[in-house]
């Protein structure tokens, strides 16, 4: 029996083999879309789930309820981690994490990795699996160093790396170290990336750091026993808080610190680390954080294409259905029941599927390498076929088969006998139900293209709006490990002097943007000012910082060779001078070391220094006690391609041993706004393909609309009906949807996106032509999509069309 359906199905598929075409293309490519973007979201959704603990798991993480507003900070200082161990007995584990760089040295290799600084109950805590040395306790000794398998082969090559001696050097000083274990190479969806991990005990000034509770630079993890309740365990923490950081309560009481819900201006708290990669509004966290806006993003798209599709399917099989009529009052005629006729429609419409299945299939697996490079994710193709995700699969497959096959099945089988026979099938109600799911197609369609349009307003917007200094004609070059800042910089300096092209040059502790190593940085501190607190950004940096910027002096001077005192002065900014008060001006002294007050000099107009998503905050520009990690070089705007290349030159002469990373700090502030630009251009290819694939149902159902309406037309032409009232005759209910789908959208998409543009502090207004534009757009696509065959239908022979009825 299945064997016969299978046969009549496959004859029936091949004679209707334009539409079921149009049908496996569209849903084939809905279904290599979904295929990317599930798996994306997969990817988002698991990050971090190879750690067998990860839901014992927290950060500590401290509040601060200040007048201004409440702050968190994951910055944690060096003697809490072991003072919590000894009051708590509730903590079963507890690791410090601090982030550093090291160049390595063995063999006559000279390697720049990664390095973490942890305590030994880091392995207790996170699953990374050791293949190779000390299982048992792989950072034993305060010399003992672990590496990731990347990292052993790049340091080793084939050797077994166990017991061998290398040197790292970092901050400016070699240590040796002895391999002791090699772990496994930790997955793409981990927030905690690292080449190497030595013991928290050999970071730099440990010892001092040891002694001081106000000195934060680093994250500490916790596990606790596990009859312990966290949110019990945060409650008893502020008894610690209370007794350990009294001078800082006491310090944000004075300056009109407002408490939180449980009466405290200052307390510390669990963060799950389970929660971290979608943690966005927390700074300091692990890895890269991805806003769940972004995830569920990627899924809504995925749900509204492959429901256009399926919806066009639909579309399809009832356009059809008229002509299947007579085949459909034949078999009734001839003893077919019901179940019969419905488990054969079944199966044609599953065989569709499957063929669009395995179609989506093979074409997701050719544009997945240009989806990856796009979108910088690390899908495989080879995701796909996990036991759970096949299940998901054939769910997905057998629920498209239902959907989409279950109404042109059950229309068909509605049909009376003696009407088809005699060539009399109504269509009033099949128009009510494909009006309604065509609305609901363009209603999907047009919401991308809204979306998209602001997206992309709001992409230039950040992109074009003045930042307060150049970021056109400079280059901002990282310094790298290997090399002593101050030393790099002078030397450099004196390499370029005289060079042609070259406006000035300078360097700075924090880099402008995210520069092609990936790293962004912010140092804040906060001191006692007139009787309150005052708290800025620091940002170290040498001579000629403001020329090098072109950042504009409201008052003073900068930093200048000339002035021996200016090594412990201070530029800040006008929003820093607002918070020192209105009486504020340069000379006057400011307490950043209470042994040594630094003199205002200058005072430069406010400047963007951070992304456009905060607002800009007070902020104080140093020459000394910071390390310089980046060299600015602005050039002439004549020819920028040239000096280039020029400073890339001669930074090889300087230091042939140091790769040159440099970058435009345009690119680097464009940088900063990835994940819009990807959201940007997955809105504009997600409205693309949902256009498409609605176009593709469009023109086959105005197709059958001008079959069915044949003889109408030629009784119009032969009546005196031009070309173009024909068109718009047979076009005008079609577009008539369209605008109602417009409609519809509109205020959902404006909903939607002003949502998303609430976390932007600078931000575009979401303007009228906006929607103007993308109804027109949705029109235009729908007339010339139902135009095309409408122009046919009413050019051909009025003759021919009588005779066709």
């Amino acid at each position: 029996m299945l064997r016969n359906y299978i046969k009549t199905a496959w004859r029936n598929l091949w004679k209707g083999r334009v539409f079921n075409t149009m049908n496996v293309i569209g849903l084939s490519v809905a279904i290599a879309c979904c295929i990317m973007l599930f798996l994306t979201v997969y990817f988002q959704f698991t990050f971090d789930r190879f750690h067998v603990n990860i839901n014992k798991i927290h950060q500590l993480s401290f509040s601060s309820s200040r007048a201004e507003g409440t702050e968190i900070s994951t910055a944690m200082c060096a003697p809490l981690a072991q003072a919590l161990k000894d009051d708590y007995q509730d903590i079963r584990y507890i690791t410090r994490m601090a982030n550093g760089g090291a160049t390595v040295k063995y063999g006559g290799k000279e390697l720049e990795k990664n390095i973490h600084f942890v305590d030994t109950d880091f392995f207790k805590m996170f699953t990374f699996p050791v293949v190779n040395g000390n299982k048992n306790n792989p950072l034993a000794d305060l010399n003992d160093l672990v590496l990731t398998e990347y990292a052993a082969k790049a340091i080793f090559g084939k050797e077994n790396p166990i017991g061998k001696t290398i040197e790292l050097k970092y901050a400016d000083t070699p240590h040796n170290f002895v391999v002791s274990a090699v772990v496994k190479d930790f997955p793409e969806n981990s927030s905690i990336t690292f080449d190497m991990l030595l013991r928290f005990e050999v970071t730099p000034d440990y010892q001092e750091h040891m002694k001081h509770w106000d000195w934060h630079d680093h994250s500490t993890f916790i596990q606790l026993h596990d009859n312990v309740k966290p949110e019990v365990f945060g409650k008893q923490l502020q008894t610690f808080v209370n007794k350990n950081f009294k001078e800082v309560i006491d310090g944000m009481k004075k300056d009109g610190a407002k408490a939180d819900a449980n009466g405290n201006v200052y307390s510390l708290n669990l963060l799950p680390f389970a929660n971290n990669h979608f943690a966005t509004e927390i700074n300091g966290l692990e890895g890269g954080q991805v806003s769940k806006t972004y995830v569920f993003s990627l899924m809504a798209i995925g749900i509204f294409i492959l429901v256009i599709a399926c919806i066009n399917f639909v579309n399809l099989s009832v356009a059809r259905a008229f002509t299947r009529a007579r085949e459909v009052g034949v078999r009734k005629t001839l003893g077919a029941g019901k179940w019969q006729l419905l488990v054969q429609f079944w199966v044609e419409t599953f065989m569709v599927c499957l063929f669009a299945m395995v179609a989506g299939i093979i074409l997701a697996n050719f544009i997945m390498p240009g989806f990856n490079a796009t979108f910088r994710s690390n899908m495989e193709i080879s995701m796909l076929f996990k036991v759970s995700h096949i299940l998901v699969m054939i769910g997905v497959l057998l629920l498209i088969t239902m959907i989409a096959g279950l109404y042109p099945a059950l229309l068909m089988m509605r049909f009376k006998t003696v009407s088809v026979l005699k060539g009399s099938v109504g269509n009033a109600k099949p128009g009510k139900t494909r009006n309604v799911l065509l609305v609901t197609q363009f209603t999907l369609s047009t919401l991308l293209i809204v979306c998209t349009l602001i997206s992309w307003q709001q992409i230039s917007y950040l992109k074009s709006r003045p930042l307060g200094y150049n970021k056109d004609e400079v280059i901002s070059i990282p310094i790298g490990n290997s090399l002593k800042g101050d030393q790099a910089l002078e030397l450099f300096r004196n390499k370029m002097n005289g060079q042609p092209g070259i406006t000035a040059i300078t360097g700075a502790y924090d880099n402008m943007g995210s520069g092609k190593d990936g790293s962004m940085r912010t140092s804040r501190i906060g001191f006692d000012y007139k009787g309150h607190t005052v708290r800025t950004t620091i940002q170290g940096v040498s001579y000629d910082f403001l020329k090098a910027l072109d950042i504009k002096l409201v008052d003073g001077r900068e930093f200048s060779r000339a002035m021996a005192g200016d090594s412990n002065a201070i530029v800040i900014n006008e929003k820093m001078a607002a918070q020192l008060g209105k009486n504020i001006r340069v000379g006057d002294l400011v307490p950043l070391d209470e042994n040594s007050p630094s003199r205002i000099i200058g005072i430069v107009k406010d400047y963007n220094y951070r992304s456009l998503r905060s607002e800009i905050e007070p902020l104080t520009l140093v020459m000394q006690g910071y390390e310089i990690n980046y060299v600015f070089v602005r050039v002439k705007a004549d020819n920028l391609i040239r000096a280039f290349n020029q400073v890339k030159d001669k930074w090889h002469e300087t230091f042939p041993n140091v790769e040159f990373t440099g970058s435009w700090i345009n690119e680097n502030t464009e940088r900063q706004y990835v994940a819009e630009q990807r959201l940007s251009t997955i809105f504009i290819s997600g409205a693309i393909i949902a256009i498409i694939i609605s176009c593709i149902g469009l023109l086959a159902m105005s197709f059958m609309i001008m079959v069915q309406r044949t003889k109408e037309i030629g009784i119009r032409k032969v009546l005196g009906a031009n070309v173009g009232v024909l068109v718009m005759l047979l076009s005008r209910d079609f577009l008539k949807l369209v605008l109602l789908a417009a409609v519809i959208a509109f205020p959902l998409a404006w909903w939607l996106m002003s949502k998303w543009l609430e976390s932007f502090v600078y931000r575009t207004p979401i303007y009228w032509w906006i929607f103007a534009l993308a109804g027109f757009i949705a029109l235009a696509i729908a007339f010339l999509t139902v135009s095309f065959q409408s122009v046919r239908a009413a050019l051909a022979n009025p003759v021919k069309s009588l005779r066709s009825e």
